[in-house]
């Protein structure tokens, strides 16, 4: 009885050490640090489940998923696969959500221009102009041979901004709104449009996202 007794004393202790020693280890922890405010550009906070503009991890989810599709599309995509490298200019982008900025959507197109731009299989077909508006003036004077409108020296006719071997990279993005602002859907897509011909040569599968408040 004497050494049972000892033995359920020594177990006794044993936990009481072991308690103090954890206690202990956590107590040398350095304290957790604090966000600052700051999150993860994709987490959705309490502040935008609020508001009926497309979300901003709507946006990123979006531009990653065109970036990967033109990525991938590129090579079944005959007008970008001739012995020249196509131009890609920013064209226009049609709002019509009346209440989400034009300006967030040209921002989210740069991120898929700067996706893009890290692919070599992907510049080593195409080139990119970065705004629609800079080379509308340039377009008008589009006759001459040597005209060296990218600024890269002199090179080859079909290398220059030629109409037939140039696309605008145009943006659709719209809103169904019900329910007073209570449900909002948004439908978002790019596409590229040949300068010369005006046709439509590429399109992202369609994206649609509905928003409940």
């Amino acid at each position: 009885m004497q050494a049972r007794s000892f033995t359920v004393l020594g177990s006794c202790l044993s936990l009481v050490t072991l308690v103090t020693l954890t206690a202990t280890l956590t107590g040398c922890q350095p304290p957790r640090g604090d966000s600052g405010g700051r999150a993860e550009v994709t987490d959705t906070t309490r502040a935008e489940r609020n508001d009926a503009r497309v979300l901003p991890a709507s946006l990123f989810e979006h531009s990653d998923a065109v970036a990967q599709q033109l990525a991938s599309d590129l090579k079944d995509v005959p007008a970008l696969n001739g012995d020249y490298r196509a131009t890609i200019v920013f064209g226009d982008i049609v709002n019509k959500t009346g209440i989400v900025s034009t300006t967030d959507f040209e921002a989210f197109r740069t991120r898929i221009r700067q996706k893009l731009m890290q692919s070599q299989n992907v510049l080593r077909n195409v080139r990119f102009v970065e705004m629609k508006q800079r080379i509308d003036p340039l377009i008008q004077r589009e006759t001459s041979k040597n005209t060296d409108l990218l600024q890269e020296g002199n090179r080859p006719e079909r290398k220059d901004l030629n109409p037939a071997y140039t696309y605008f990279l145009n943006g659709e993005m719209y809103r169904i709104e019900r329910g007073g602002g209570a449900s909002n859907t948004y439908m978002m897509g790019y596409n590229l449009v040949n300068m010369e011909t005006g046709e439509l040569v590429w399109e992202n599968v369609p994206y649609e996202v509905k928003q409940l408040r």
